[in-house]
């Protein structure tokens, strides 16, 4: 074996005139090369192979293997690797140019040439070859940036989801960055925001919006607002930020265990699926919007898509990267493939993994055309590790709060709001109260019961109170979507009407009382009758509304109803434990 400086350059000539190699060598060396020699085509690969020369000289009419053979062979090796050959040869036609470049040859050299015209060829093509090493080396740490931007990038957006373990997920990215994206974040209430978006295309510029819309859904969601409230907002962002042939086809949903029910807002996805453990398909939710980024607003009373959930049920959603994905014959997966893998693994409790192993085994070797996401969420479970039962919060012993009470007889703030007519369509009073609460006293688990609390009393007092709005509607999936669209028939009509909150604040040594008052124009009505009529039909199962009021008396210290139920009073006590 030759003995190479592995600091120099290193030139291979393959060549069966001796008299050649010996002539070919001398002048390469003259330029500073170390030179290895092969006499035929084959053992020319074989050389090749064996030392990765950085110029290949290849003669043409050689035994065993010939010239252009042997660059065919060496240029499939090299694939990515640029080798610059040149080809020695005395044929000066028009062919054996024509053939050399087909073969691979990056240049040809004809007999008889002087040792001058000889070394400005090879300092000619070495320029080329040094140019070709800088660029890919530039590639190379551009692909280790983009690399490290994408951890950073699913870091920032991915880690921070919440559960991720009760959720299965597939990602598969067409490029290093995936234009699509899987957010999941609770809600003050318990209650679960999910979104599965897609933005145009692939790749970084489909990435752009990601931490954007990213921050607007967590940040919103933590606050307390609506479904509807965050995605106008989203869509206004995008609309903004984007360019015009960039959007964002994205499915929102919101899964309230406590509700039992789901609300979803498909703008521009593939359907979305609600399944039954046994596999059946007991909804499919369509598009009912144009992907998000094109209007400036959501369009006129466009509404959720509402649906009562079992426990044991499972929402599905997917990327048209899924059903799209083409297999050799050019085929798509398409929507039976999906559900058919769908079902299966929900009997085997994997959606994920099957519908993945059914797309490997469709597309085979065939690369991605576009990114492919699924999430698959479960119905229920949530309260397990995010519990907002008062029974579950540190209970301060009664000498502690009588203590305190007596002490504290006068609030060290109170705040106070009233909304009235078309404001109580507009207006979402939540997030503004539980903002100001923070603002004042910082953040702390123990508002999340707070937040339900105050939620719960507005709702009573705007819908069954202002709009004068009957629970019972809420008794089946169809009547959850009825009662909706009644509700937001009666506040688009609105023309009077008040709902006044209040709100003291008593501070205590190792915690806090807050005294909540909630007033409202309505009629009323006998707060007894309906806490009896829905304890015994919650207890017989016969109805899904009114479980709102008693989570509420669950977590309140007291609860108390006046002037025929249009003025309601509550106070929340909490305690903070000292480790």
């Amino acid at each position: 074996m030759t003995n190479i400086n592995t600091h120099a350059k290193l030139a291979l000539v393959v060549d069966d005139s001796m008299t050649q190699c010996m002539m070919l060598s001398a002048l390469l060396k003259e330029e500073n090369y170390q030179v290895v020699v092969a006499n035929d085509g084959a053992c020319g690969v074989e050389m090749y192979v064996e030392y990765q020369p950085d110029l290949v000289l290849m003669d043409i009419n050689m035994p065993v293997m010939d010239g252009y053979e042997a660059t065919r062979r060496i240029k499939n090796i090299c694939k990515e690797n640029l080798a610059p050959l040149i080809f020695i040869t005395s044929m000066d036609t028009e062919q054996s140019y024509i053939d050399s470049v087909e073969a691979g040859g990056d240049g040809i050299l004809v007999r008889p040439f002087s040792p001058q015209v000889f070394k400005a060829k090879i300092k000619s093509i070495q320029r080329i070859s040094d140019l070709y090493f800088q660029v890919k080396k530039l590639q190379q740490e551009q692909q280790k940036d983009a690399e490290l931007a994408e951890k950073l990038m699913s870091d920032v957006i991915e880690s921070r989801n919440f559960a991720l373990n009760k959720i299965s997920v597939i990602k598969q990215a067409a490029t290093i960055f995936s234009g699509d994206m899987q957010l999941t974040s609770l809600c003050p209430n318990g209650d679960i925001h999910v979104l599965l978006g897609d933005f145009t295309g692939h790749g970084l510029r489909a990435s752009i919006g990601a931490i954007p819309v990213t921050e607007t859904f967590r940040a919103m969601t933590k606050k307390g607002f609506s479904i509807l409230d965050i995605i106008a907002q989203i869509n206004k962002q995008l609309c903004d930020l984007l360019p015009k042939d960039l959007f964002f086809a994205a499915c929102f949903a919101c899964i309230s265990e406590h509700d039992k029910s789901l609300y979803v807002f498909n703008a521009g996805l593939p359907d979305g699926y609600l399944f039954s453990q046994s596999g059946v398909i007991k909804h499919r939710f369509q598009s009912i919007h144009p992907p998000l980024g094109i209007l400036p607003k959501l369009i006129i009373n466009i509404e959720l898509a509402i649906v009562s959930v079992d426990a044991s049920d499972r929402f599905v959603l997917i990327t048209d990267g899924i059903i799209e994905a083409r297999n050799e014959q050019g085929q798509e997966f398409g929507v039976l493939h999906f559900e058919q893998a769908a079902e299966k693994g929900l009997l085997n409790g994997d959606i994920a993994t099957k519908v993945a192993l059914r797309l490997k085994n469709f597309c085979k070797s065939m690369p991605l055309e576009d990114d492919m996401s699924l999430v698959d969420v479960p119905c229920s479970g949530w309260q397990e590790s995010e519990s907002i039962n008062k029974a579950n919060q540190p209970q301060m012993p009664e000498t502690f709060i009588v203590e305190e009470a007596f002490y504290n007889t006068s609030p060290s703030w109170s705040w106070q709001l009233e909304l009235t007519d078309k404001l109580l369509a507009s207006v979402n009073p939540i997030p503004i109260i539980m903002n100001q609460i923070n603002d004042i006293e910082g953040a702390g688990e123990h508002w999340q019961s707070l937040y339900t609390i105050i939620t719960e009393l507005f709702i009573n007092s705007l819908d069954h109170g202002v709009l004068g709005m009957d629970s019972s509607l809420k008794n089946s999936a169809e009547g959850f979507s009825q009662y909706y669209k009644e509700r937001s028939k009666r506040l688009e009509y609105l023309l009077d009407g008040f709902v006044r909150i209040e709100l003291y604040y008593f501070p205590f040594s190792h915690g806090g009382k807050m005294f909540i008052s909630i007033k409202d124009s309505g009629e009323g009505f006998d707060i007894f009758n309906v806490l009896k009529s829905n304890s015994y039909a919650q207890d017989k199962g016969l109805n899904l509304s009114g479980r709102g009021i008693e989570l509420v008396n669950q977590l309140c210290d007291t609860l108390d109803y006046q002037d025929n139920g249009t003025l309601v009073s509550a106070s929340y006590v909490w305690h903070n434990i000292k480790h």
